[in-house]
């Protein structure tokens, strides 16, 4: 996804987890493990999101437990769209 700077409304600066790790219901998921998070943005706005983790909930269990600061490492990588999609920064700008 091309996301452009002036789409991006807010950056996150804090995740909540929510859950324990569970298989994904939704029919395009089924091949996913799912964890429940709050999303803390710096405009203020908190949203609920579910992370994934294809085929292997290990991904999700090391972010739980903040293996090698890997939640540390995420927590200010989510953006808020205009559009009101939440998605993952994985680039360095």
């Amino acid at each position: 996804m091309n996301v452009e700077e002036r789409d991006v409304i807010a950056r996150s600066k804090d995740i909540e987890i929510l859950s324990d790790t569970f298989r994904c219901r939704d029919a395009e998921y089924t091949k996913f493990y799912c964890m429940k998070v709050r999303i803390y943005f710096d405009n203020g706005e908190v949203r609920d999101f579910i992370m994934r983790s294809h085929g292997d909930p290990k991904g999700l269990i090391n972010f739980k437990e903040n293996k090698k600061g890997i939640k540390d490492n995420m927590k200010d990588k989510f953006l808020l769209l205009k559009n009101g999609e939440i998605i993952f920064k994985s680039w360095e700008s």
